[in-house]
């Protein structure tokens, strides 16, 4: 699919922009090999060991071997990846649009379809027929009680939307994924979506606990070692669970702006990144933020802490941003103003980033002295 806003595929969902009119046969439809499929907007990437995995448009996985050499890996759709996710060196899974999973046990070399658009719906139109009954009955026996009216017009409301949305096809938008281990996972989406399966993905359920009734679209997802789970998204909210998703808080709105990224650091540190130079701190494991300065006011996307513990941040415009110490940043500018939306390293003295204009390889050695 070719038809995204290039600026950056967070930006393009976040606020709200036109999403193309699904096409059936891009989930039938297998990713066409292409000798400049590195060139190509790519999405998100994830090194293992001496791989980096990366995903983009239309199918395209990429794998880029410790000598530079790239493969294309057999992807059964032709549609926009946006996001990577691999709890451990075999098991690794990708979404997009039209609500797409995909799943590799292989390291990234094949990859199968688990789920799609249409079964997101299916599963989200079972879970608001069995609300609304629920509900209807539990209305008849106390007709008196306006709290349960209002739960009850509600799920009316959310079955009509479902029914409204199946319609259209397989549009369900998909834009992160991240899992624990290789059987426990979640994937979040546009609107509002949430997914969640404790089998690898054989099965998955529709998450309807988390406070999102603006059915705001959820860009970023990521598990912590203690349990806890945060999802970040448009309008600035944040959910927290503390309890591996089975109860979420009521989600906080932590700024105006979207959010797109959520990244820990080595030392604990919570960071999520969003539009217009925001950047979110927190200590505490997510109960507290701060915001953090920056020299420029530019969208971030993505990034990593490289292993010397210093922090690369991804941008609007070409940009990133700098930090020995997660607190005080410094910006580069590429000689390209594409846009980008990952830095991963690849090694002690390269990184890779990702973005609009593909893949892009830069000494860090050059990249570090030109911030002194």
């Amino acid at each position: 699919m070719k038809t995204f806003s290039l600026s950056a595929l967070a930006l393009l969902i976040a606020m709200g922009s036109a999403i193309a009119a699904p096409q059936t046969d891009r989930l039938e439809r297998a990713s066409r090999p292409s000798a400049l499929a590195d060139q190509a907007p790519l999405t998100d990437a994830q090194t293992l060991g001496t791989q980096l995995v990366m995903v983009g448009e239309s199918g395209h996985i990429l794998l880029r071997d410790a000598d530079g050499v790239i493969s294309q890996a057999q992807v059964p759709v032709d549609l926009l990846l946006t996001a990577v996710h691999f709890p451990d060196p075999s098991n690794g899974w990708a979404v997009g649009h039209d609500g797409v999973i995909l799943h590799s046990n292989d390291a990234g070399k094949s990859w199968s379809k688990q789920l799609d658009g249409n079964d997101i719906s299916t599963l989200m139109l079972t879970w608001a027929e069995s609300e609304v009954a629920r509900l209807e009955a539990a209305s008849a026996a106390a007709p008196d009680d306006e709290a349960l009216v209002a739960a009850l017009d509600n799920a009316l409301f959310a079955l009509d939307d479902v029914k409204a949305g199946s319609a259209s096809g397989p549009s369900r938008p998909l834009l992160d994924v991240w899992f624990r281990n290789a059987d426990e996972g979640w994937v979040v989406g546009a609107y509002g979506i949430i997914l969640h399966t404790r089998n690898g993905g054989k099965t998955w359920a529709y998450v309807s606990n988390l406070d999102n009734p603006e059915r705001l679209h959820l860009n970023a997802v990521l598990g912590l070692a203690d349990g806890r789970l945060l999802v970040a998204g448009e309008g600035g909210r944040v959910s927290l669970s503390t309890d591996n998703g089975q109860h979420w808080q009521p989600s906080r709105q932590l700024s105006q702006a979207s959010l797109y990224k959520l990244l820990q650091l080595k030392d604990g540190q919570l960071l999520i990144l969003g539009f217009g130079g925001t950047l979110l701190s927190s200590q505490d494991q997510g109960l507290n933020w701060k915001t953090l300065a920056l020299p420029v006011r530019v969208g971030l996307y993505g990034g990593e802490q490289l292993a010397d513990g210093s922090l690369v941040l991804a941008g609007q415009g070409g940009v990133l941003l700098f930090s020995r110490d997660g607190q005080k940043f410094k910006a580069w500018q590429g000689t390209s103003k594409a846009s980008l939306l990952g830095a991963t390293a690849l090694s002690p003295d390269h990184l890779a980033l990702i973005g609009s204009n593909g893949l892009q390889v830069l000494p860090l050695s050059t990249f570090k002295e030109q911030l002194q």
